[in-house]
């Protein structure tokens, strides 16, 4: 039986370790941290998954993506998927929304266009003066990520893989070898390394991505809005160049408040804890956007780290029996499930480079 170790054990770790043993495959996965790692770039109550992309070759993937979280379900015997649905706003021409639309036209999607008044009458709750239009699909949603990974290591435990937790790997080399920071060895057919904003240490091709920090708000609303916010979808773009993003109310989790445009590069070691101007500045984003933000109440501030790759591009790089991947910049959790088939199909047929183009969508 062919046997690979896994050095991550975050959603492309634990997915690839999933296809590997549907594949006969014994399978090992080391992890610096629990099971799962709360500094991991994937530890988080939930994520988004959208058919909403304004790159071609990401959205030509979605349809596959949501396949290998259906084919994940079945094995795990539950699905962690809530379909809300999914909205987009363009405020200005040619902004990010106003491109994604002509991608979700030319791919043949689905979805409903509203104006502004039309979003206003339906979402009372939205800010939408000076909105141009809104998209909104009925695919899409939450993928509750902390449920996702405890179940996925569940499921690989009773089929005999070996879990490591608090197990950090010093280094891998292209003979299929890795040595623990305590100085114990391993050996198998294959080492595959998905160590998110450690990558670089293990992979040099990974050398020209960096660790970017992003702070995300965890707030109740205003009671008279709850009942609005409880039946929204999420929201994956606002207008503008704000690129502001998140989910509403669900169970007793509260809505998620993202701003992409204010994340930078950062150190995972020494700033993970927010500040007061990291609260300032997500909530600031949403004054005009959505009604009564000052009246919002902060649960919880949270700062999380991913790894940013030139172009925004999935990696899979090989150097013989070391295979490092990287599906993250900033989107990497919706395609989980299927960043680990392709990593299994890579491993198994030996295919890296076919496999690495159609992972970075240019295939």
């Amino acid at each position: 039986m062919p046997k690979a170790l896994i050095v991550g054990a975050g959603i492309n770790g634990l997915c690839t370790a999933w296809a590997l043993v549907k594949a006969g495959w014994q399978v090992e996965v080391f992890e610096a941290g629990a099971f799962p790692n709360p500094h991991a770039a994937s530890t988080d109550h939930h994520r988004l998954i959208r058919s909403f992309y304004s790159d071609p070759g990401y959205a030509a993937r979605i349809p596959a993506a949501f396949e290998a979280w259906d084919t994940l379900w079945a094995d795990l015997g539950r699905s962690h998927y809530e379909p809300r649905g999914m909205l987009a706003v363009s405020q200005v021409e040619g902004d990010w929304s106003d491109q994604t639309r002509k991608v979700l036209d030319e791919r043949g999607f689905a979805f409903s266009l509203m104006t502004g008044p039309e979003l206003g009458a339906r979402y009372p709750m939205l800010e939408t003066k000076g909105v141009r239009y809104g998209m909104l699909t009925e695919d899409g949603g939450m993928l509750m990520a902390t449920p996702i990974l405890r179940d996925l290591a569940a499921w690989l435990a009773e089929r005999g893989v070996v879990l490591r937790a608090n197990t950090r790997v010093a280094s891998v080399s292209e003979t299929g070898t890795l040595v623990t920071a305590k100085g114990e060895s391993f050996s198998a057919d294959m080492v595959i390394t998905a160590t998110g904003v450690a990558s670089a240490e293990f992979s040099e091709p990974m050398k020209d991505c960096h660790a970017r920090r992003v702070t995300v708000l965890y707030v109740d609303p205003p009671h008279h809005w709850r009942t609005a916010w409880s039946d929204a979808p999420c929201w994956v773009d606002l207008g503008g160049d704000d690129d502001l993003w998140g989910m509403p109310l669900t169970g007793d989790l509260p809505m998620k408040l993202g701003f992409g445009a204010y994340t930078q590069p950062g150190d995972p070691e020494t700033e993970r804890t927010p500040t007061a101007a990291d609260i300032e500045t997500v909530l600031g984003a949403y004054r005009g956007r959505f009604k009564d933000i000052e009246a919002f109440t902060l649960r919880e501030a949270y700062v999380n780290f991913y790894l940013m790759a030139p172009q925004e591009k999935f990696q899979l790089h090989q150097n013989g029996a070391h295979l490092a991947v990287s599906a993250d910049s900033g989107h990497g959790f919706k395609f989980g499930a299927l960043t680990g088939l392709d990593v299994a199909e890579a491993v198994i047929t030996g295919a890296t480079e076919q496999v690495a183009r159609r992972m970075a969508g240019e295939v």
